[in-house]
């Protein structure tokens, strides 16, 4: 184990540690630093000050929040940072499971585009005058023209809670595809109707047909 540093290698140490915290050095390390004065009871010296990593996750959160999308580029130009530095602590934080994980793969451009067309489609068919031209079933909506006639014995209430139910579904399954296609657009979308008067409604009608 070293126990002599050079001033370069206690600054880069220092560096390190104002980035990341004790969980970035060894225990030799942070001694070492400790006898060179750089820390004041193993505390960094500005402990009001919050560290980049700190920084970037509360940046992208809040930006996953407001159902924007982020990278490391838009991410080192809001907050002042390398491209570098910032591309290595998102990706830690990927690992760790507090950050998304990003298809790098497909452009997040054209697919959040493409979705937001596609929850636009589903949007139109559950309009109040397009509702009674859709067949709801349980596993989802099944477009299709279905003769509209006024029935005697039919509980108007229960058809409310049918067509809740088929729309509470659409919209589940638009939310789990959207999470699967990490768009955050959509997925945002969703989840705000599934948590709003949707969910409200469904569960008052439910209650209703049951009595």
């Amino acid at each position: 184990m070293k126990h002599e540093y050079t001033d370069e290698e206690l600054a880069e140490l220092k560096k390190i540690y104002d980035e990341s915290g004790e969980a970035g050095l060894d225990i030799t390390e942070m001694r070492a630093l400790r006898m060179a004065g750089l820390l004041t009871n193993g505390l960094p010296s500005k402990p009001e000050e919050p560290s980049k990593r700190d920084l970037i996750l509360a940046h992208c959160k809040k930006r996953i929040d407001q159902g924007q999308t982020f990278d490391g580029k838009e991410t080192a130009e809001a907050l002042g940072m390398s491209q570098k530095t910032v591309g290595n602590i998102l990706g830690q934080l990927r690992k760790e499971g507090l950050l998304p994980a990003f298809d790098k793969h497909s452009p997040r451009k054209t697919t959040t585009t493409g979705k937001k067309k596609e929850t636009m489609t589903t949007t139109q068919k559950l309009t109040a005058t397009n509702i009674t031209e859709e067949k709801l079933t349980p596993i989802g909506i099944t477009a299709g023209t279905i003769s509209v006639r006024p029935q005697a014995t039919a509980d108007p209430r229960a058809i409310i809670s049918n067509a809740l139910t088929g729309i509470f579904d659409a919209v589940s399954a638009l939310q789990r595809t959207a999470f699967q296609a990490n768009d955050k657009v959509v997925y945002g979308f969703a989840t705000k109707l599934l948590n709003g008067e949707l969910m409200d409604l469904k569960a008052n009608y439910s209650k209703d047909v049951a009595k």
